[in-house]
Order: structure tokens, then C-alpha cells, then sequence
């Protein structure tokens, strides 16, 4: 008598196990979700002080200083992005004397804002015999950037000037 009872109670835990069991699906919602990445829609910039004075130094072969800052802005859209900076000079002028353009070399210093990817650096002392890339940026992949630097100029006169007050010009440009 043991034996059928046995026998349909392993029936039926077998049966059981046969029997595929019914999933139900968790409860769930969705969101659809939309973003865009855009620039600013705006322009490529470039600031710079407006009176800039440097000083003869004590061999009196050349005036040196340091110019006020300059500072380049880019929103524009579009990734990656790319500018140069170029600066030129006209030549120096006093009542009796010119020194020329030639002899003019600006150096963009401490060039710093880099924001996402890409390179920004500074193409070191630059004669500006005519005009000259003084600052590279390439790889721009952020939406808005302002980087930075402090020029310095130095003017040679090898053969000594004359005493009087020498006016030039920097120009510095962006594209």
C-alpha cells in the first residue's frame, strides 16, 4: 500500500516540475527622452588692450615690456573648431627716426582657457616683419572658450636710436 502512494506523490512533484510556470512582465513606463548639443550661435572675437608702453633696456639695444592681455572668444557652432591669431606691426616712428616692422618680435605668453579637446598653444617669438600666427588653436569641441595670454614685444635697435618718444602699432587678428 506504501507503493502507490509513493509512487503518485513522485508523479505528481515530476508533473509539477513539467508544467512551465506563467511569467508576468513587471509593471514598467517609458520616457522618451530628447537632448541637443549646439554652440552658442555666435562669433569668433578677440579683445586687447589699447595702450600697451615697454621700456629701453640698460644696454640700450632694444626696448622690451610687456603688452596688456588678449583674450580670444569663440561660441561659434560647429565641432571640432579651429582659429589663429595673428599679430603684425607697423614700424616704429620718432620726429627724426624709424625703426622698422623687422625689427619688431612679439611673443604670446601664458596662453591659457583650453576647455574640450584639442590643442591651443602659442607659436613662440615671432618677428613681424609681416604678419605672423602667434596662437593656435585646433580640435574646439566646447561650446563656448575664452582663452588668454600676456604678449611681450621687444623692439631691437642694435645701432642705437635716437633720443624720442617711438609710436607703433600691434595688430592682432583672428580667423
Amino acid at each position: 500500500m506504501r507503493k502507490p502512494i509513493l509512487a503518485a506523490t513522485i508523479l505528481a512533484a515530476a508533473a509539477g516540475l513539467a508544467v512551465p510556470a506563467v511569467a508576468h512582465a513587471a509593471p514598467s513606463a517609458n520616457t522618451d527622452v530628447t537632448f541637443i548639443v549646439a554652440g552658442q550661435g555666435g562669433d569668433l572675437s578677440i579683445t586687447a588692450g589699447p595702450l600697451g608702453t615697454i621700456v629701453p633696456n640698460v644696454a640700450g639695444t632694444a626696448a622690451t615690456g610687456a603688452l596688456p592681455p588678449v583674450s580670444v572668444s569663440d561660441n561659434r557652432n560647429g565641432s571640432p573648431r579651429a582659429w589663429t591669431t595673428t599679430a603684425s606691426s607697423t614700424d616704429f616712428v620718432s620726429d627724426d627716426q624709424t625703426i622698422p616692422k623687422s625689427a619688431v618680435t612679439y611673443t604670446a605668453n601664458a596662453v591659457v582657457g583650453k576647455v574640450g579637446g584639442g590643442t591651443l598653444a602659442s607659436t613662440g617669438a615671432q618677428t613681424l616683419d609681416g604678419p605672423k600666427a602667434v596662437v593656435n588653436r585646433s580640435g574646439l569641441t566646447w561650446p563656448l572658450e575664452v582663452a588668454t595670454w600676456s604678449p611681450s614685444l621687444n623692439v631691437a635697435y642694435p645701432g642705437g636710436a635716437s633720443i624720442g618718444t617711438y609710436s607703433g602699432t600691434i595688430t592682432v587678428s583672428v580667423a
